[in-house]
């Protein structure tokens, strides 16, 4: 069955990572702390209070946006705040990044034992290496399957990948996988992409 890597969907049907800022009993719940919507200022009032992450199976979508939020200082300092939480809990991270990737590794380098899942990637080719070097988990947007040059790196994968619909129920992650298996030959993709879902879940 299809896996979708990243939604704000709460009433999907297939195995899926769900966004959400409350907890989905019976299903696999983010604890979404989005960058644009962060304070003006740092405040640890904001932070999720002692053991609400434990009721989540991973953090995020956190991370860095250079184009919408509060300042980077400040989205940095959420940050950080936010990985160290990951760490102590020990649950995986979802990645919300926009023009950050410097920023965004400089944090990681201290929190190397956090597991990592880039959503919504639509970078160049080269980054997508940089990322699988890293060891992320890479979760593409519909937007990205139409870059030849970023799906060609899909057939040769150097690293774990799957597929998203983030927030529009119509960009269905079955009909994704489909094209993808006709366009780019890989008859097991949907088994591919289930095994590291599962893999980034602990599942």
């Amino acid at each position: 069955m299809a896996s979708d890597f990243h939604t704000h969907n709460t009433a999907i049907g297939i195995p899926a990572l769900i966004s959400s800022p409350v907890p989905l009993p019976g299903k696999l719940a983010s604890l979404e702390i989005h960058p644009w919507y962060l304070p003006e200022i740092f405040d640890r009032k904001f932070l999720p209070a002692d053991g609400l992450l434990q009721n989540f199976a991973a953090l995020g979508e956190i991370g860095l946006d250079k184009i919408r939020g509060p300042q980077t200082g400040i989205q940095q300092q959420y940050f950080h705040s936010l990985l160290a939480l990951a760490t102590d809990c020990r649950k995986p991270v979802v990645i919300h990044c926009v023009k950050a990737f410097q920023e965004l590794f400089a944090a990681l380098k201290h929190f190397p034992d956090v597991k990592i899942m880039f959503h919504g990637f639509n970078s160049s080719a080269e980054m997508l290496d940089e990322l699988w070097k890293r060891n992320f988990t890479v979760s593409f947007s519909l937007s990205a399957t139409g870059k030849p040059a970023l799906m060609n790196k899909i057939i040769r994968a150097a690293g774990a990948f799957g597929f998203e619909s983030d927030n529009d129920p119509a960009n269905d992650v079955c009909e994704i996988l489909d094209r993808m298996k006709n366009t780019l030959n890989i008859t097991d993709i949907e088994r591919l992409t289930d095994q590291h879902f599962a893999d980034f879940m602990e599942i």
